[in-house]
C-alpha cells in the first residue's frame, strides 16, 4: 500500500511508520516500510494463515490506517 502526501505523489514514510507501529501495538506484526522513500506498507501473511486470523489482522490494519490518517488531519 503506497502512502503518499496529500495532493501529491511524494512518498509519506511517516504515515507508513505510524500505521505499522499502531498495528504492532495491537498485536499484528508488520514489515518495516519499503519501496521508494520508505512510504510503502508491505502486507505478506504466512501461507498457512487461517481465514479468521487473516480477517482479524486486516481489521486491525484498517482501523490503524484510518486512525493514523484521522490523527494527521486533526493536527493539520
Amino acid at each position: 500500500i503506497a502512502c503518499v502526501r496529500p495532493g501529491s505523489l511524494d512518498p509519506d514514510p511517516d504515515l507508513a511508520w505510524d500505521t505499522i507501529n499502531t498495528c504492532m501495538e495491537q498485536g499484528v506484526l508488520m514489515f518495516s516500510p519499503v519501496g521508494f522513500g520508505g512510504g510503502t506498507i508491505k502486507i505478506c501473511p504466512p501461507l498457512v494463515i487461517n481465514e479468521e486470523a487473516l480477517r482479524e489482522s486486516l481489521d486491525v490494519f484498517e482501523t490503524a490506517f484510518a486512525a493514523t490518517v484521522a490523527a494527521r488531519q486533526a493536527a493539520a
